[in-house]
């Protein structure tokens, strides 16, 4: 009866070894196999051999012929015992799931670029949780797409996996959405509660507030928290001489990168906001001024939308000179640079085409910078293509005009040109009738018109092949192209 057991149990293991072996798995070496075989087949009886570990092997139950088999070592068996331990299904679902769950992490933290120290990104779509449900489940790369994002230097240039969307056109209103969208009510407070605290402070500490901006008058430098409150404090003076001084101040220093945030933190754009309708001009024009260096800030412009439209009312209404309109243009271009508050711009188009051909030659120049920064905006195109264009503008496209103001216009219509082509924009359909001007008087009819297509490709032609200034012969190619398709 003995003797049939083992020759029972030497069976079983002969059977579980030769499907390790079959498997073709790592975890069953050719070690195990010689000692869990050979060594019992060669044994003779009386010979005594150093004490053997009993081997366990885990399989799923019901295998096929990918399951895997894992070696487990237990100390406490009979010597010379190799068992075939089954693992549950349930059991061997959760190990795996533990497995994928793992490596859910590691690949998300890949993505979104999340290890310590690295800047924070925002997560691609379907990664945002790891729960799965019915209707999805984590998004997660494959080891094509991990050696891709491995091999790169930078984070930054990683896009979203699949084929690319292009883009289309559509006509989008601005003005009846806003880009950000904020509480007023918590902003009115505490915009209430940084005045209140700048008129104690002007009150209190006049005389150290003037030390401090005459410690900063004499030099630009960069500013602490508490100089830039002394400057907002300042700017509640009426004592008009003092107030300008303050804002030449804050216009030069402004030119350094960390004060314009110390000024926006200190509440120096509310009030700057106020002194735009102060009833002296020198104070306006300082105004106007300090707004145009701070404008130069991402985080600054997020809080000029009340101020653009100010701004605008001086292009748009006779000005008592023209200094307040020549540096409300060059603030609103800085402005212009981003396209957050673009929207504001649609009620004074024809006015800045009309500064175009009647301007003098500082505000032909200037008008145009800043339509050529509306003009990168894509949403944009439609409404400067439908405004009343400059009476002049094929008498411009002319070599002997001044080089300056020669490369803004052709950068301008080859600029709306391109587009309209590319996007196939006519905004005689397009827009509707309150939003352009008569058919004949538009820019797109300036351009594309009839009998001016060829008129503005032979003048490009010209440009683009005799002209002395590289730049103004690689915009007068874009035009000349555009209009000839």
């Amino acid at each position: 009866m003995a003797s049939s057991s083992a020759t029972g149990d030497k069976t079983v293991n002969k059977v579980a070894l030769c499907s390790a072996i079959f498997a073709g798995f790592a975890y069953v070496g050719y070690s195990v196999v010689r000692t869990a075989f050979c060594r019992k087949l060669g044994r003779k009886e009386g010979e005594v051999y150093p004490e053997e570990h009993r081997i366990y092997f885990r399989r799923l139950s019901q295998t096929t012929q990918t399951d895997v088999l894992l070696g487990n070592l237990d100390l406490s068996g009979p010597a010379g015992k190799v068992v075939l331990r089954p693992l549950t299904v349930q059991e061997r679902i959760r190990e795996l799931n533990l497995r994928a769950r793992m490596f859910t992490d590691t690949m998300l933290a890949v993505q979104g670029n999340l290890g310590p120290g690295s800047p924070k990104q925002t997560p691609l779509p379907g990664t945002t949780s790891l729960q799965c449900s019915p209707w999805g489940s984590p998004r997660i790369l494959s080891p094509v797409d991990v050696r891709h994002i491995l091999a790169s230097r930078s984070s930054e240039n990683l896009v979203l996996l699949g084929s690319p969307v292009k883009r289309r056109w559509t006509r989008r209103s601005f003005r009846r959405q806003s880009p950000h969208s904020s509480n007023s009510q918590s902003v009115s407070s505490h915009e209430s509660t940084t005045e209140a605290e700048a008129e104690k402070l002007l009150r209190d500490t006049q005389d150290q507030l003037k030390s401090h901006l005459e410690s900063l008058s004499r030099r630009d430098r960069v500013m602490t928290a508490a100089e830039a409150k002394s400057l907002v404090a300042l700017l509640h003076s009426k004592d008009d001489l003092l107030v300008e001084r303050t804002l030449t101040t804050i216009a030069n220093c402004s030119t350094f990168a960390a004060n314009q945030d110390i000024l926006r933190e200190a509440g120096c754009l509310y009030r700057l906001q106020t002194l735009l309708t102060s009833s002296s001009v020198s104070i306006q024009l300082a105004t106007i001024k300090a707004l145009g260096n701070l404008a130069l800030n991402e985080g600054n412009q997020k809080e000029l939308k009340d101020t653009v439209p100010v701004l605008l009312s001086f292009v748009n209404k006779p000005q008592p000179t023209d200094k307040l309109v020549y540096h409300a243009l060059v603030t609103l271009t800085n402005i212009a640079v981003l396209p957050a508050w673009h929207d504001e711009f649609y009620p004074v188009l024809h006015n800045l085409y009309r500064l175009v051909d009647d301007g003098k030659p500082q505000m032909k120049l200037q008008a145009l910078k800043l339509l050529i920064n509306l003009s990168c905006n894509e949403d944009m195109v439609p409404s400067l293509l439908a405004a009343q264009a400059p009476r002049r503008l094929i008498y411009m496209l002319d070599p002997l005009l001044n080089e300056e103001l020669l490369l803004r216009v052709v950068t301008l219509v080859a600029k709306l040109a391109e587009t309209a082509r590319r996007l196939n924009i006519d905004p005689t359909i397009d827009l509707p009738p309150e939003d352009k001007a008569a058919s004949p008087d538009t820019m797109y009819a300036a351009i594309f018109g009839v009998n001016i297509m060829e008129k503005i490709q032979s003048k490009s032609f010209v440009l683009m092949n005799q002209h002395l200034n590289e730049d103004i012969r690689i915009q007068a190619r874009k035009i000349y192209e555009s209009v000839k398709s």
